[in-house]
Parts: structure tokens; C-alpha cells; sequence
């Protein structure tokens, strides 16, 4: 993402959410529905619905779909009992899946799970927020000390959420509302999702491209 980017406003924001929301509104509604009817992460029928609609719907090329269920689960009434109090830690704890001896980090799809539970309290990661957010940073810096690898650290990336939101006067909208003007101005990935598995956490999530050490 090359181009000056024009800065963020109400009416921008307002714009983005109304074409977000036409463009996205079964999905959008399939997946409140389901967080809705089951809130909690303690049934692993309930988990792996869960988690194979936030795959399938936002794109977060998780192949271990069974895997990282079973992981939310075995961590179930520690994950609830985080989401009641908005702990950021906790989607670190939920990234990080071990898939045939190795750990990945599953971050995207985990702040999207996370959001889903409760979107007022996490805001959701991806490679479009990802350059959207760096390209602004770099052309009017709007958060203090923020450089591109705390994109990449949940509460770090929610206390830049919370910068941004702050410095461009857009105090009144919720972070669901971010989301979607983030989405929507980012950059849109070039490269295509592959067909068959890939070594390695790129594979899976995409970003960030580094892999874990056990």
C-alpha cells in the first residue's frame, strides 16, 4: 500500500460500516447468531462450529480445524473467563497451536475469535488492518513508539487500535466499527490462498510470517 491515504474521519467511518454491512450481511449474521447461541468454550461441539465458521467466513486458511478446537477447549473456562474481562492476553493464548510437533501462531483468526465473543472489548487483526495501519503510521504518525512487529503483539495492536481511534477524533465508534473501516481501507492480499498445505505458519494464517520456537 503505496498511496497517501486520506485521514479517517466520522463520516468515513460511517461510509465504510454502511458498505461493510451491505456487502457482508449474511455472514455477518450467521456468525452472530452462532456466537450467540453458544457463548461459552467448555463443549467441544460447540468449539469446533465455532471455529469452522470463522474460518470458512473470514478466510483464515486454518487446515487444522479439529487441532486448535481441541486446543480452545482443553483452556475453555480460562478463554471465558477472559473474554468476561476483555483480558488481551488471552488471544495470545488461543494463537498459539501446537500442529504435529510444531507451534503455530494462528494470530489473525484468533483475534477474529476473540471479537466474536466479544467485540466490543477485541479488536480484530488481519494483513489488510496490518499495511493499513502501518501505512498510516509511517505518513502521520498517530501512535508514539509504535513500530511495524507490535502489530503483531495483541495488547500492544489493541493499545494502537485504541491510538488511532483517539488521535483521528473517533472516539464514538466502537471497536466493531473500527474493524470494519480497517478492513475495508486496507490493501487486499495479492497473493493466492493455496490449495494444499504449506510448511511452515504462513500456511496457515499468513501473518505474521515468523514462526514460532517451541
Amino acid at each position: 500500500m503505496n498511496a497517501t491515504l486520506q485521514m479517517p474521519s466520522p463520516d468515513s467511518v460511517k461510509a465504510a460500516c454502511e458498505r461493510f454491512d451491505r456487502e457482508n450481511h449474511a455472514a455477518e449474521e450467521a456468525l452472530h447468531e452462532l456466537f450467540s447461541q453458544y457463548p461459552h468454550n467448555t463443549d467441544l461441539r460447540h468449539v469446533l462450529l465455532k471455529v469452522v465458521a470463522v474460518n470458512s467466513l473470514h478466510h483464515t486458511c486454518i487446515y487444522a480445524l479439529d487441532v486448535v478446537a481441541r486446543h480452545i477447549h482443553s483452556h475453555g473456562k480460562e478463554i471465558d473467563a477472559a473474554f468476561a474481562t476483555g483480558s488481551p492476553e488471552i488471544v495470545d493464548k488461543i494463537a498459539r497451536v501446537t500442529v504435529q510437533g510444531k507451534v503455530h501462531n494462528f494470530f489473525a483468526f484468533a483475534t477474529k475469535y476473540c471479537s466474536w465473543h466479544q467485540p466490543e472489548k477485541y479488536p480484530v487483526y488481519d494483513s489488510r488492518v496490518d499495511a493499513y495501519l502501518w501505512t498510516l503510521q509511517n505518513q502521520n504518525t498517530f501512535a508514539p513508539a509504535f513500530i511495524h512487529p507490535h502489530l503483531w503483539d495483541y495488547p500492544k495492536f489493541h493499545s494502537i487500535v485504541v491510538a488511532f481511534r483517539d488521535f483521528h477524533g473517533l472516539d464514538s465508534f466502537t471497536f466493531k466499527e473500527i474493524d470494519k473501516f480497517l478492513y475495508l481501507q486496507g490493501e487486499p492480499r495479492h497473493n493466492p490462498v493455496p490449495d494444499e498445505p504449506q510448511p511452515g505458519v504462513g500456511a496457515f494464517d499468513f501473518f505474521p510470517a515468523q514462526e514460532l520456537s517451541e
